[in-house]
């Protein structure tokens, strides 16, 4: 179910823009199910990145109130890597690279994947999006669909993992193994595990009744060879689909701290991001989104798949 963030209604349409690796929620009809088919079928593929895949039917998604899918993040990932931080020392990795990585159980494989991503400590910052849809035996079916993006970010510099969440911790379970995946690629300063330091839960209650951000960063601090996840104080959602919004504008308003020398879960980057990740600031980046698209296809062709 989506994260209970109030009662913000649903669109008639906004199941076929589910956040997740499926974009039809499960509990749909088996005709919209199909119907989501044929229009993927019936729309045009849009070349921008390699590796990128994105259709115009995913385009469609960017109004409101339909979730963000695995297309749209992936390729705003891509642009922000590409063309607004164009640097050798970070790495936005796509949806799909970060849930395969979550789920796959060969290690070779796994250390295949990882290396193929390109992801490696030499990268000063790694950006995944997160998922809470979850299949181990990694076949994409209507049971493996998630309701939440999040987003987890590797700093190798402090030699750990930084996890923000628009929505208190819906996705905590999911950063934490996304991260013990990559421990034995990504070191980390300590040893680990998935408990939060005594001090802070975390969230509070405020009066409208919805999960706040505390002052303090939460640690789940490390034990045997786990990795060190701090999870961080972030800008919350007011609706129920601006999730994966949150994801990339999070990423993108700590990409530009770091390149000002700012280091992630500092006072100045926590502060970064409250003035740069705002209700308006989600409105805003799904009204540019498409505008990135388009200046990423100049000069290309759009063709109709069969």
């Amino acid at each position: 179910s989506e994260p209970n963030l109030g009662t913000q209604p649903r669109g008639p349409d906004q199941s076929s823009g589910v956040c997740s690796l499926w974009p039809v929620a499960s509990h749909s009809s088996p005709e919209l199910r199909i119907g989501w088919l044929f229009c993927r079928l019936m729309s045009s593929s849009i070349d921008t990145f390699p590796q990128v895949e994105l259709y115009t039917s995913d385009v469609k998604l960017c109004k409101p109130p339909h979730y963000l899918n695995d297309n749209l993040i992936g390729f705003a990932f891509k642009y922000m890597e590409n063309v607004m931080f164009p640097s050798q020392d970070l790495l936005f990795v796509h949806p799909g690279g970060a849930f395969v990585i979550s789920h796959e159980d060969d290690p070779e494989d796994l250390l295949d994947t990882i290396d193929g991503i390109g992801i490696s400590p030499k990268k000063q910052l790694i950006f995944f999006p997160v998922n809470d849809g979850g299949n181990t035996s990694m076949q994409f079916n209507l049971s493996s669909q998630g309701s939440h993006w999040a987003l987890l970010v590797y700093d190798s510099g402090q030699r750990k993992f930084f996890y923000f969440d628009s929505s208190a911790s819906s996705n905590r379970i999911p950063a934490l193994r996304l991260a013990r995946q990559l421990n034995g690629v990504l070191p980390c300063g300590g040893a680990g595990g998935a408990e939060k330091d005594d001090s802070d839960s975390g969230t509070t209650k405020g009066s409208s009744g919805r999960n706040q951000p505390s002052s303090e960063a939460k640690v789940m601090v490390v034990k045997s060879s786990s990795p060190i996840v701090v999870e961080s104080k972030c800008p919350q959602q007011t609706n129920g689909y601006d999730c994966g919004v949150y994801a990339i504008a999070v990423a993108r308003a700590l990409a530009e701290s770091h390149l000002k020398g700012t280091k992630i879960g500092s006072s100045s980057s926590t502060e970064h991001l409250g003035k740069t990740v705002k209700p308006q600031t989600a409105s805003q980046l799904r009204e540019d989104i498409p505008k990135w698209i388009k200046a990423s296809t100049k000069g290309k062709t759009t063709q109709t798949t069969t």
